[in-house]
């Protein structure tokens, strides 16, 4: 009768035992973040592959860093971010149809896409479903602005000529400016950035006009800017092995003024243009030395994926935004992209740049989408890149 005692009080103890695992192992299946997902829309492949692969990895490093932290909390529940990324191959098409996926079959609440051209053509069906994209491309105010409030800049590019150009006038003896951009989307974004930052001081355009993308032979059209007599071309926004062509082409005749390039792809300046051809080139933005957190990024990168992949200082454009969104979200403890849109537009927060960061661009598009942050300008002066502007704002902007 003992030993019939001992086994049912063995048994109900066991038993009790498997019920507290069983509950406990449910509290911590409860207790698992949950997924959102990020959606991204960039070239995997073709010509622009290389930046496009570089901004998958930098924004999967990212995203990565913040899961393994935790991830974040929205209304007492655990997330974490999940990033799918398409190849859109600069093909419209394609990004209409791969966007289309995103929203309507994966249920991204977020979009970060490459190229102006792109976004435009899918912007028709992210801002109704309101899916809060982050552009990675020249400000357009043709995709950007109180029409599509869902559509934000991923920093400052090629309007930095809003800083630029005041501090020209005020540090430099420059007073005539020939403009001379590709005759694509991104050109003229470009040179409508260019004749705000030029609006905003007394400096004197000489020359404004547009060549093909493609062109090889800059010869006829430099012959006509040398004509003008201008103290710096603005040629920003080339693609790389063109513009550090026009640079070549320009030296040999004979300008040795300076020129202005935005985002500059260097290795490709020093095998095309050749080194000696690139005294007095002005770059923006860009950073001569890196801060801590650019060090640590890029040291992280290369660690992960490769030096022969490390994008240069282009790579720290890809850091800001999932830290950005991450913020904007816990602030709003809210999916709601209303509400996180409305967050954004007033937060005050950091970036891998510097402090503060905030979003304006009022003055410009007319709504605050765009982020700013210290901004840095450099020159080449006697064969090594300078530091010539630091920590600057783009105020004209808000």
């Amino acid at each position: 009768m003992i030993k019939r005692k001992n086994y049912l009080a063995g048994l109900v103890l066991v038993v009790a035992l498997l019920a507290v695992l069983l509950v406990s192992g449910s509290a911590v299946r409860a207790e698992e973040p949950e997924k959102v997902l990020i959606g991204g829309l960039t070239a995997l492949s073709g010509p622009a592959a290389p930046w496009g692969v570089g901004m998958q990895n930098c924004w999967q490093m990212v995203i990565d860093d913040i899961n393994e932290k935790g991830g974040f909390t929205v209304g007492g529940k655990k997330y974490i971010w999940d990033l799918a990324v398409y190849d859109h191959a600069f093909d419209a098409a394609k990004a209409v149809a791969s966007a289309n996926r995103l929203i309507t079959r994966d249920h991204a609440k977020f979009i970060f896409a490459f190229d102006g051209g792109m976004i435009k053509a899918f912007q028709p069906i992210s801002e109704k479903a309101k899916v809060i994209t982050i552009a990675w491309a020249s400000p357009g105010q043709d995709y950007i602005g109180p029409k599509t409030p869902y559509t934000w800049m991923y920093g400052i590019d090629c309007m930095a000529a809003v800083i630029f150009y005041p501090w020209i006038e005020k540090n430099t003896e420059i007073k005539k400016v020939a403009l001379f951009f590709p005759d694509t989307w991104t050109g003229h974004a470009t040179a409508d950035a260019a004749k705000f930052g030029l609006s905003k001081t007394k400096l004197e355009v000489v020359f404004d006009e547009f060549a093909p993308g493609e062109t090889s032979d800059f010869y006829p059209a430099l012959t006509r800017i040398l004509a003008t007599k201008p103290d710096l071309i603005d040629c920003a926004n080339w693609d790389p092995a063109v513009g550090a062509l026009l640079v070549k082409q320009a030296r040999q005749l004979g300008y040795k003024g300076p020129m202005y390039l935005v985002t500059p792809d260097v290795p490709t300046l020093k095998d095309v243009a050749g080194w000696e051809n690139c005294e007095n080139l002005y770059f923006a933005p860009y950073e001569v030395e890196e801060t801590p957190g650019m060090t640590a990024f890029r040291e992280n990168y290369i660690k992960k994926y490769g030096e022969e992949n490390w994008l240069g200082a282009i790579g720290f454009a890809f850091y800001d935004w999932p830290h950005w969104l991450t913020e904007a979200v816990v602030g709003a403890q809210s999916f709601d992209n209303d509400k996180v849109n409305k967050y954004l537009e007033t937060m005050k927060t950091t970036s891998i740049y510097g402090d503060p960061a905030y979003f304006a661009g009022q003055g410009f598009y007319g709504i605050n989408r765009i982020p700013l942050y210290p901004f840095a300008l450099a020159q080449v002066q006697n064969g090594k890149i300078v530091q010539v502007l630091k920590n600057a704002y783009a105020t004209n902007l808000e």
